[in-house]
């Protein structure tokens, strides 16, 4: 019998005792007696009411095999609970009667998680949740839970009854499923991380080798050069000196023979024999000067390509600078739509440094050139200004340019500033400068690589620091610091 057919039952019972019996009696718990009835009447009643307390029982049995029951009072105190509730729970029933339930509390769950039960149920509404136990020998459970309020005459709550299910097996299935995914969305970021960095690696890679091929081509042209260089400048020495005594013995000529023969006065009118005597030493200097720039920059070439180096070699970090701005000249000196970039050198006293030369050449190109391209269209002057010192990790440390380590401390640095007058920029680019494929060139103009490579060079293969400071519309300075001692 359902508990709306008992209800309907119990509603005709009493409308039948209260209407038809005038000398019953209720008992202590307000139920009426049936002593008046008639005794058909009482066997009609007494059927029912054994149906109905069959059907309670079966009820309860079914509820007791299939359920984790307790009944607790309006505070929570328990006042039953059936086996399962002590099987699951590990407490014997005497352990659990007059106790609430936060001896099984098993601290998951936030306060604000139980606030929102107590005031469901103490509004005379069901709850109904899932919640994370812990059983006497501290092992955890998880029960889907059901909590019904019980109402008296007056509408008052006077007790609860929880319902639960053992649904721990179906939650660890899920924390597992929940741990696998994580695995999977973590394993598949690692990958996602692992595959950009091969691309990046890739693309540093690439402009690596590019700058190798440059290099080697720099290389070639330098030797191609070089030999004919070696040979024009090496007559040039000589031409000057037979031109000097060629001169010397036409003046004597001209001082002991001065008979004028008409055909050779011809010729010396004719071919202005004066301007030639005056302009040839003049040509012979300007050719020196050209052959002498010529092995100048087959030098810079040859220095900044340094392709003979496979390993750390003591290197001349001022050559490495000179040549990289001679390579730049082109770049740097006044054109038509344009005025000059002047260079600023405030060497100091720098010893050689053990190092990749041509990797840090690669490194002074970059900044170098991206002072340049910060100086369109910037008014006069246009300064590049390039420092260079030997400190203390100590004093870099106090200017924050260095990171605080036992060996900065230590170590004497070569530091070398490359600091510009231009625009400046601001701090958001200044956070993003030395990221892969970050430019804030036009699309074209440059690849993003240029300080991600410099930045590699310097702190992975030399364990030096680079940094930058920038204000806006004051100019940028680059610092690059190498140890001394690697």
């Amino acid at each position: 019998m359902t508990a709306k057919k008992l209800h309907q039952q119990e509603s005709s019972y009493n409308y039948q005792t209260n209407g038809r019996m005038n000398t019953g009696f209720k008992d202590a718990v307000g139920i009426e007696t049936l002593a008046n009835l008639g005794i058909g009447q009482q066997n009609f009643v007494n059927r029912n009411l054994e149906r109905t307390l069959k059907e309670l029982s079966d009820l309860e049995f079914a509820l007791d095999r299939a359920a984790i029951v307790a009944l607790t009072d309006k505070q929570g105190v328990i006042h039953y609970v059936n086996d399962k509730f002590c099987e699951i729970s590990q407490y014997r029933r005497e352990e659990l009667i007059g106790k609430t339930h936060r001896l099984i509390k098993s601290g998951y769950h936030p306060p604000a998680f139980f606030k929102e039960f107590w005031t469901t149920i103490a509004s005379g509404k069901v709850w109904k949740g899932e919640i994370k136990n812990k059983a006497k020998d501290g092992t955890y459970y998880w029960v889907d839970t059901t909590v019904v309020p019980f109402l008296n005459e007056q509408g008052e709550i006077y007790q609860y009854l929880a319902i639960r299910f053992d649904i721990t097996e179906r939650k660890q299935v899920e924390q597992a499923l929940q741990q696998s995914e994580l695995k999977a969305r973590q394993q598949a970021q690692q990958l996602e991380e692992a595959l950009e960095k091969l691309k990046q690696t890739q693309s540093q890679l690439i402009q690596s080798e590019k700058m190798s091929s440059v290099g080697q081509l720099l290389a070639g042209i330098a030797h191609e050069i070089n030999n004919p260089v070696n040979f024009i400048y090496g007559n040039l020495v000589h031409t000057r000196e037979y031109v000097n005594s060629v001169l010397q013995v036409l003046a004597l000529y001209q001082k002991h023979c001065p008979v004028e023969i008409p055909e050779i006065e011809a010729v010396i009118e004719e071919e202005d024999i004066e301007f030639i005597v005056e302009d040839l030493p003049k040509m012979v200097s300007s050719m020196q000067i050209g052959a002498n720039r010529i092995r100048d920059i087959v030098l810079s070439l040859r220095n900044f390509s340094r392709l003979d180096e496979q390993q750390m070699q003591s290197v001349d970090i001022h050559q490495g600078l000179d040549s990289t701005l001679l390579i730049l000249h082109n770049r740097l000196k006044a054109k038509a739509e344009r005025p000059e970039i002047q260079v600023i050198k405030n060497y100091g006293d720098l010893p050689p440094v053990m190092c990749y030369g041509s990797q840090l050449n690669q490194v002074f190109m970059n900044l170098i050139a991206n002072a340049i391209d910060a100086f369109d269209n910037q008014p006069e002057p246009r300064q590049i200004t390039i420092s260079t010192a030997v400190q203390s990790g100590e004093y870099w440390q106090k200017q924050g340019i260095l990171s605080e380590c036992d060996r900065a401390s230590q170590t004497p640095w070569a530091v070398i500033t490359i600091a510009d007058n231009g625009p400046g920029m601001p701090k958001a680019t200044q956070d993003h400068l030395f990221d892969p494929f970050f430019t804030t060139k036009p699309t074209g103009k440059g690849t993003g690589l240029g300080l991600s490579i410099a930045h590699n060079i310097v702190v992975e293969k030399h364990q030096g620091q680079i940094r930058c400071i920038s204000q806006e519309g004051k100019g940028t300075q680059f610092i690059v610091a190498i140890p001394l001692v690697q």
